[in-house]
């Protein structure tokens, strides 16, 4: 990160949180989860809504149906399409690569052809990129370590005159955890980011829930979805997987609808600056 030259301290106006939504990422077979037609194959615990962007990468050796483009995150090579329909059951979803357009029909070509690649072959689809929170009053977060108690008997004979003393136990860190809570306003449109956020506390599975929480936002050039992107080589912010673990409501007639949520981080990908593989 370049070396800033304000002094100017930061303020909450400088902050922002980027969420992507639980229930938005799996692990597809290459062929049998994309049938020949315009649905793909989803379990049914997901939670995709229409409108969501999402994108599709090869991992372990599976191939993606030919009427789709596969993204290549280590190069940073991202094709994004928008679910245009989600099944009432919950099993299948289609996708456009226009926001409302025409859903795409897969040829049903993926995997060798005619059946899946070998396992661990497999489709990622997940939600992409992570979009901006735009409900949020303020936020919390604490990173703290495991105090491991390292002590051990005296090795010698203390110095004369030492042993009225009581001797100090020694302590080192151990794993780290980090909690943090949330204040959001309540909008009446359900799919806002931020009423998905505060709904995913009741999914029975997050995967896929994810954070970036922006202490820095600095604006970046990068258009993705019709969004601009945050620079992150310019801003300064937490980047991990989010588990929310509580939310508590407060209405009153005399003041806006909020929701407290409290949550937990892991496997984080930076923090502050230190960008952890």
């Amino acid at each position: 990160m370049p070396v800033a030259c304000s002094s100017t301290a930061l303020t909450g106006q400088s902050g922002s949180i980027w969420f992507t939504p639980a229930g938005t990422e799996y692990c597809l077979l290459d062929f049998t989860d994309f049938p020949a037609g315009a649905l793909i194959t989803v379990p049914n615990d997901n939670d995709y809504r229409v409108g969501d962007t999402v994108i599709f990468v090869e991992e372990d050796g599976g191939q993606l149906d030919g009427a789709l483009t596969a993204s290549v995150p280590a190069t940073g090579t991202y094709t994004v399409y928008w679910v245009v329909a989600v099944a009432e059951d919950r099993t299948t979803i289609s996708v456009s690569a226009t926001a409302g357009g025409a859903a795409i029909t897969l040829d049903g070509d993926g995997g060798t052809g005619t059946a899946d690649s070998p396992a661990p072959a497999h489709i990622q689809v997940s939600y992409y990129p992570y979009g901006a929170v735009c409900s949020v009053r303020e936020f919390s977060l604490e990173i703290s370590r495991e105090e491991l108690d390292v002590t051990t008997l005296p090795c010698g004979v203390g110095a004369a005159g030492t042993s009225r003393f009581a001797a100090f136990r020694k302590t080192q860190s151990g794993y780290a955890s980090g909690t943090g809570s949330m204040t959001v306003y309540f909008t009446d449109d359900q799919n806002t980011l931020a009423n998905r956020l505060l709904g995913n506390v009741v999914l029975k599975d997050q995967n896929g829930a994810a954070v970036k929480l922006y202490v820095d936002t600095v604006a970046g050039t990068e258009v993705v979805a019709g969004v601009t992107q945050p620079d992150d080589d310019q801003s300064l912010f937490v980047e991990a997987d989010i588990s929310i673990t509580s939310m508590s409501l407060s209405v009153t007639p005399d003041e806006a609808t909020t929701a407290e949520v409290s949550y937990t981080i892991m496997n984080p990908r930076n923090i502050l600056g230190a960008v952890i593989a």
